[in-house]
């Protein structure tokens, strides 16, 4: 009897227990991690802080960037505009040499000149004077020529080149007309100068341009004869063949380019020479 009522009781006691933890609110577990975060904050204050100034000093670190790229970009704009003014700076003083350099070859040819004329008139004095202070009239023999008959007609250089290029001027400016009377007049003047195979040349072409091809002919043959060293000797014989073949002499004329060719190869006129054989149905 007394052990079913211990046993009772102790029933009774386990299930009151039992209601009372049922009883019990429960608590949802995000609430849990909510707080556990906020804790978290709480007990490290410091980091939150270094996180905002990173932050801010990114913000603040941008604009910078930019503004060093335009730095380094007016940097460069700048170089270049250097160097722009540095070359601009070397032109006006290559201009300003060259410049300098024109006057003093005009100085130059004109102090040639005028010594070339000084020269000339110092042997003139020099190869007359003696015969005729030095020889009595009486004792000259008529008969015999003087010694330096060419010495006394000297012509001078500086007077033979301006005659000449006074008359390659008029050519030059198509003035053909006036241009023969006046290198033939140069010829006669100096019929062995150093422009005198240049103005035979000349004359050829011109009695060239006026289809006058004997007297050409005879002047670019001229020039083969009594001057066959000059530059104008390949283009006279050139011509030659040209005169021949306009006259219908196709086979003199054949001739005369073919020797051009085999005289002067490997030039402007062995060319010519061949592009007219060509022409007139020769090769």
């Amino acid at each position: 009897m007394i052990l079913f009522r211990r046993t009772l009781l102790a029933t009774s006691l386990t299930l009151l227990s039992w209601g009372a933890y049922c009883e019990a609110p429960v608590v949802d577990e995000s609430e849990n991690f909510a707080l556990f975060e906020n804790q978290a904050a709480n007990e490290h204050p410091g980091s939150q802080t270094i996180n905002r100034l990173n932050t801010i000093n990114t913000e603040e670190n941008t604009p910078l960037a930019h503004e060093e790229t335009n730095v380094a970009r007016t940097s460069s704009n700048t170089e270049l505009l250097n160097k722009f003014q540095g070359l601009q700076q070397d032109i006006q003083e290559l201009r300003g040499q060259l410049d300098v350099q024109t006057h003093e070859l005009t100085l130059l040819k004109q102090q040639q000149l005028d010594f070339y004329k000084d020269l000339d008139a110092r042997l003139r004095h020099e190869v007359t004077s003696p015969i005729q202070q030095n020889t009595p009239t009486s004792q000259l023999n008529i008969d015999e020529p003087l010694l330096h008959p060419v010495q006394a007609t000297r012509s001078n250089p500086a007077d033979e080149q301006i005659s000449y290029l006074a008359a390659y001027e008029l050519i030059n400016n198509k003035r053909f007309n006036e241009a023969l009377p006046a290198m033939q007049s140069f010829i006669t003047k100096y019929p062995q100068g150093g422009y005198t195979a240049n103005a035979h040349y000349w004359l050829g072409e011109l009695y060239m341009v006026k289809k006058n091809y004997a007297e050409a002919i005879q002047h670019f043959d001229n020039v083969l004869q009594h001057f066959p060293s000059s530059s104008k000797s390949s283009a006279s014989m050139l011509k030659i063949g040209y005169a021949l073949a306009a006259t219908g002499e196709i086979q003199a004329a054949t001739l005369r380019l073919q020797s051009v060719i085999k005289q002067y190869p490997d030039t402007h006129a062995a060319q010519l020479a061949f592009a007219k054989l060509e022409s007139i149905g020769n090769k």
